[in-house]
């Protein structure tokens, strides 16, 4: 008689084991690992997808690096006349560097920089820029020709123009829109002078790159040499 309850005693605590096995077991799937009752796996947690940033508005701070300096310019007219830039406070000043009035009255900052060989070629670079955009956009519509800007060619409006004789002189040059801020690149010399062929496009190649670098936050570094 002892015995049979000892038996019996010994019997449950196995159903009872037994139980609770089978109650891990749905819980957390199956007890090794694979079979159909097994629960989903949690995968590595989903990193969120960083959206792009806004360029950065230049400010007369931002915008002057931006502004090509003489390390940047062809070699053979590198002498530096003026680099720098000025806050929208004073419209007069902004209006004195060629600017429209309404361009004058929206600005953020504008600048110049100017360079020359002291003897037959000069170059200038003018930027104006605005808070978004839009505005710029707004303010400029360039509708450059093919045959006059090329193909692929830099900004994302663009426009070219002559440069009226001037006694001895003559000259061409580009206006161009990149995001915020227009540029406007003019390049003269002597008649007679020979002059290569895509020197003014590529001053104006560096001079939006100079202008994009400024405006993702980068230190500009573009050079046309």
């Amino acid at each position: 008689m002892h015995v049979h309850r000892q038996i019996t005693a010994a019997r449950a605590v196995i159903a009872s084991l037994a139980l609770s096995l089978a109650t891990t077991t749905l819980t957390t799937g199956c007890a090794n690992g694979s079979g159909s009752g097994s629960g989903p796996v949690a995968g590595p947690a989903q990193q969120p997808v960083p959206l792009p940033s806004a360029d950065v508005v230049l400010d007369t701070g931002r915008l002057e690096p931006a502004l090509p300096d003489r390390f940047s310019v062809p070699a053979d007219v590198s002498q530096s006349r003026t680099r720098k830039a000025w806050d929208s406070h004073d419209t007069a000043i902004c209006r004195s560097e060629q600017w429209p009035s309404a361009w004058c009255s929206q600005a953020v900052a504008f600048g110049l920089a100017a360079y020359t060989n002291a003897r037959d070629q000069e170059l200038s670079v003018r930027l104006i820029s605005f808070p978004t955009a839009k505005a710029a956009e707004a303010l400029f519509v360039g509708d450059g020709t093919g045959g006059e800007v090329g193909k692929n060619p830099p900004g994302d409006r663009i426009e070219g123009f002559e440069i009226l004789a001037d006694g001895s002189w003559e000259g061409r040059g580009f206006h161009a829109r990149q995001g915020a801020v227009i540029a406007s690149i003019k390049y003269t010399w002597k008649q007679g002078t020979n002059i290569p062929p895509d020197r003014l496009m590529a001053v104006t190649r560096m001079t939006v790159e100079r202008i994009k670098q400024a405006q993702h936050g980068d230190v500009p570094s573009a050079s046309a040499r």
